[in-house]
């Protein structure tokens, strides 16, 4: 992985669906008893259960489904056990699609993604491809979640910021089955935010995007530019120029007079 993290990664195909990601799944579907339509026109129940054709019937509590809405209604138990048997297609999903070593929480936040898009969206994304590719920085994986926001809309745009934040974590994040609270800083996100640019929703940067932005290996994964500048002398003048696609640690370390003592950083 670009990224140094200090939690263990493994095959994708080793892992199941754990708990964080579940909270994070769980907490923007939202529990409905009865048929509603989401955001995109689509009749749904339980947690997030498409009820769109007899295909998605749950004769075992009584619903059908059909192109004009349902009928019947879950308990919130029914819900889970529904959103159980729901899930296990998108792990199998991302457990096939993903080829390199991952950790928990990128698993998780990789199957509740694929569960709100759809396992061909997915499948097709650039966030998968450059993730196989071993290029996809914890910058870049904002960056690539936060494009899917579906005309912000606003709670997508909080999930997206969410899970992007629990791909880049090793612990939980903070989410309970009911709520993500942490998904409120996405307004005040700084660096490769897509919200800021598609939405209009930054209103600071007061919010520090927690990660290796740039690569492994002690924070910088910067390119040789930025090493030869700070080795010349070139002081801050390199934070701004040829370390400006650095990570913060090295452009902080810069902009503070660090100087040649910044390099360990910037490599």
């Amino acid at each position: 992985m670009p990224c140094d993290y200090s939690c263990s990664t493994k095959s994708a195909s080793s892992y199941s669906f754990g708990n964080n990601g579940l909270d994070l799944l769980t907490a923007f579907e939202g529990f409905s008893s009865t048929c509603y339509k989401d955001t995109e026109g689509i009749y749904t129940i339980g947690y997030g259960h498409a009820c769109q054709s007899s295909s998605d019937d749950l004769p075992q509590y009584g619903v059908t489904c059909n192109s004009s809405g349902c009928s019947g209604s879950l308990t919130e138990s029914q819900g889970k056990a529904v959103l159980g048997d729901d899930v296990a297609g998108f792990v199998s999903c991302v457990r096939n699609a993903v080829s390199v070593a991952v950790t928990q929480n990128q698993f998780d936040a990789l199957v509740s993604f694929a569960f709100n898009v759809g396992c061909g969206a997915f499948q097709s994304s650039t966030l998968l491809r450059e993730l196989n590719a071993g290029t996809l920085t914890d910058q870049e994986a904002q960056y690539q979640f936060t494009r899917w926001h579906s005309g912000c809309t606003a709670g997508l745009e909080r999930r997206r910021f969410t899970e992007s934040q629990l791909f880049s974590s090793c612990q939980s994040i903070g989410c309970s089955a009911s709520s993500c609270s942490i998904s409120y800083n996405y307004p005040d996100c700084s660096g490769a935010c897509q919200y800021c640019d598609a939405c209009g929703g930054c209103k600071s940067s007061s919010y520090s995007f927690d990660g290796c932005s740039s690569g492994g290996g002690g924070g910088g994964g910067c390119d040789e530019g930025c090493v030869d500048c700070i080795e010349g002398g070139g002081g801050k003048a390199c934070a701004e120029k040829a370390c400006a696609d650095c990570s913060s640690d090295c452009t902080i370390c810069i902009g503070n007079g660090g100087g040649k003592a910044c390099e360990e950083r910037c490599q």
